[in-house]
């Protein structure tokens, strides 16, 4: 009876932190250059041959036994894969054409984002609301006006056909290496050179589709729900076998 209820209880915990990271996707829907998690989650014994390389015994040893079918998250992964391009027609709103992310200064630390719905702040520089200052080939991007054009390598022109500056795009020899900061930035990993291209007038939309995470998020909850609902059983069962050995 305990193995029951150390399973049941471990599901309920493993889709509480799923139905969490579903509920953050689908809250950041419209959010532009926001990439969506995606919890993996399998049986203790998965986990522990997975992090030990063990492939039979446990990691002092022993056999793993009843406890290998307790379910545990191994980890939260995001999905890089690109959202679709939306034109908005606004002189600072940017996409990436291809691989690579927009550098911002974030309080002395870079980060790094695809999200390029950007802003001018009261010093005239162009910032990612909410996260730091956006950085060009030679650092802080200030522009004196906001008449101006972008040519597709991120370079920015004055009216008058003077170089201001140039959108600094980078990529990473690997994405795994990235640790999201907040909602669609990222901090670590190596930096690369990318052959991406600018979109001007244009964000990418989030890549979260919505369906999916519904569908996702209705399985989770019926599985927490069935969990419940047995696991109620299992006090059940266990108080009256408790009753009724007491009488004897």
């Amino acid at each position: 009876m305990y193995k029951g209820f150390y399973n049941l209880s471990s599901s309920m915990l493993t889709q509480n932190k799923n139905l969490n990271v579903i509920s953050n996707n689908l809250a950041n829907v419209s959010t532009s250059g926001y990439k969506s998690d995606r919890m993996i989650s399998g049986t203790f014994k998965d986990a522990v041959m997975s992090r030990t390389g063990n492939t039979i015994q446990g990691a002092e040893g022993q056999a793993l036994g009843n406890s290998s079918m307790i379910t545990v998250p191994y980890e939260t992964v995001t999905d890089f894969t690109d959202g679709a391009w939306e034109e908005t027609g606004g002189s600072l709103d940017f996409a990436i054409h291809g691989k690579g992310f927009f550098e911002v200064d974030q309080q002395g630390e870079t980060v790094y984002t695809r999200n390029g719905s950007f802003s001018l702040d009261q010093e005239g520089y162009i910032v990612l609301q909410g996260i730091g200052r956006v950085n060009g080939e030679n650092g802080a991007i200030q522009l004196d006006s906001d008449q101006f054009r972008v040519e597709a390598d991120g370079s920015i022109y004055d009216m008058a056909g003077n170089l201001k500056s140039k959108l600094k795009i980078v990529d990473f020899e690997n994405y795994e290496d990235l640790t999201k900061v907040s909602e669609g930035v990222f901090a670590g990993g190596a930096v690369q050179e990318t052959d991406a291209t600018l979109l001007w007038k244009y964000v990418e939309t989030s890549n979260v589709t919505p369906v999916r995470e519904m569908t996702d998020m209705l399985v989770s909850q019926r599985t927490l729900q069935s969990a419940a609902q047995v696991l109620k059983m299992y006090d059940a069962m266990a108080q009256k076998a408790a009753t009724e050995l007491g009488r004897v």
